[in-house]
């Protein structure tokens, strides 16, 4: 029974042809006809409809007063935080099963626009009797199309849509798996696989033999409605039921998701363990030394703090900018006391720098335009420190060498950025790690710690010697 749509999801099959010749119009509609068949076989992610199975009450989380998938991680609802995360990899066609305060869900989620997507609803009766019969409400929508299937409180990395999406299938499915067991929270109320030769064998909460645990994602075809009608026929009401008898039918291959982040939110514990693991997912490869062992230990926890605020990532970026502005009249005033201020507020601004990126992340408002404008205000913030504490040591001390110290971290500070984008921009990849230690966190820790230690000068020589040293090298050694 279909609630609300905002896209009625049917093909238009007739279109108008000016007159031509009898060949022209023959090699148009091979054409037409060899498109359409490359398309429906192909893996284009615009093609691929997702089925989000929504019904469940949720009974293990406990009595909170609203459905489990409307329970906030980290500032967003859990149904929410799916439908974006698969948004980010592409699709953007949802249908939506509910039935347990399916008014809820409806109202939090509207017809999708908020979140730049389409939602169909559709309301499962018998949701009490197991998900299958969620997976069956779907039938008359989805029925005849390839399509994504996830759970309304699974949370994963975009990258397992991406992978997913591009795998071709013509029968059966593709399920989401994860062999790393270890990594696995609580492998007692997983959902076992047993694979074999890159297929599945068998699954379900009780085998005996496992290597691999369900992810709750997978890429289905019309199979999927067949095998869950003769489960439900069976009395058997779960998925996993009907995956396992594709299962047996050798119509299940496994897509590894390679340590990529995957979580199933069922209790309380589980939101609190998966919201500490996207906390961790943050850093990024790129990372410096500083951000590794201090900023992103602060920066996470306060992004935490502000994930469910109305603070934006390009304000936090503005914030960040200010407070190293904020440091330039301590700089060059050049007495210690200050010098000692404004290096508290450069190191303050280096972790909310971290912020932005982070909120962007957690929040789904990730830009090229939030990224660019974080990029050039970072050059600024630098310009300004350098040149202040450059300026702040030469009124009190005197002399020219710290003015050659001065270029020389603002050459170098710039060649590293410089370098890093231009590298990623010719080569379309990043820089491979490694290398001598010249990220902005680091040049922005060695000025604060100049400052603490009233020692400008060491500092600024330090950090445009070794920025220096750093572009050079990528000039050299930059396959």
């Amino acid at each position: 029974m279909c609630l609300r749509s905002s896209s009625c999801w049917r093909r238009s099959r007739a279109f108008s042809q000016p007159r031509e010749s009898p060949t022209k119009s023959l090699k148009i509609a091979g054409f037409l006809v060899l498109w359409y068949l490359f398309q429906s076989g192909s893996s284009g992610v615009g093609l691929v409809r997702v089925l989000v199975l929504a019904a469940g009450m949720g009974r293990r989380f406990g009595n909170s007063g609203r459905p489990k998938v409307l329970e906030r991680l980290l500032g967003l609802p859990l149904l929410e935080r799916v439908i974006l995360t698969v948004r980010e990899a592409g699709p953007s066609e949802f249908c939506v099963v509910v039935g347990h305060s399916n008014g809820e869900i409806i109202n939090a989620l509207g017809d999708g626009s908020r979140l730049g997507v389409r939602i169909t609803y559709v309301n499962n009766e018998d949701w009490e009797k197991g998900n299958a019969y969620s997976v069956l409400a779907a039938k008359e929508v989805l029925n005849g199309d390839r399509f994504l299937l996830v759970m309304g409180d699974h949370q994963f990395d975009p990258e397992i849509i991406r992978r997913l999406v591009e795998i071709r299938i013509s029968e059966g499915c593709v399920a989401c798996v994860d062999r790393n067991l270890s990594s696995v929270f609580d492998v007692h109320e997983a959902t076992k696989v047993l694979l074999e030769d890159g297929k599945v064998r068998d699954v379900g909460k009780n085998l005996g033999e496992f290597n691999a645990v369900d992810c709750g994602i997978f890429l289905c075809t019309s199979d999927v409605f067949s095998a869950v009608q003769e489960c439900v026929a069976r009395g058997q009401g779960e998925l996993s039921h009907a995956i396992a008898l594709l299962a047996r039918q050798g119509k299940v291959r496994a897509m590894d998701v390679k340590g990529a982040f995957w979580f199933d939110v069922d209790t309380p514990g589980d939101l609190r363990e998966a919201k500490r693991r996207i906390l961790r997912a943050l850093s990024k490869k790129e990372d410096g030394i500083v951000s590794k062992s201090i900023n992103r230990r602060i920066s996470t926890r306060i992004s935490a703090r502000l994930a469910g605020s109305g603070i934006t990532p390009m304000q936090m970026s503005i914030l960040s900018f200010l407070l190293g502005l904020l440091a330039v009249p301590f700089f060059s005033s050049g007495q210690y006391p200050f010098l000692f201020a404004g290096g508290m507020l450069i190191q303050l601004s280096s972790i909310l720098d971290g912020c932005d990126g982070e909120l962007a992340r957690l929040k789904f408002r990730t830009t090229r335009r939030g990224g660019f404008l974080d990029s050039v205000l970072d050059r600024y913030a630098d310009a300004f420190m350098i040149i202040s504490l450059a300026y702040g040591y030469w009124r009190i001390a005197g002399g020219e060498f710290v003015w050659l110290a001065c270029l020389l971290a603002l050459s170098g500070s710039f060649a590293v950025s410089y370098t890093r984008a231009r590298y990623e921009g010719v080569f379309g990849t990043g820089i491979r790690p490694g290398g001598i230690p010249a990220t902005r966190d680091v040049r922005i820790f060695l000025l604060a710690v100049g400052a603490f230690v009233n020692q400008p000068l060491p500092a600024l020589a330090v950090v445009g010697v070794m920025s220096n040293a750093e572009a050079i090298r990528r000039l050299i050694r930059w396959r």
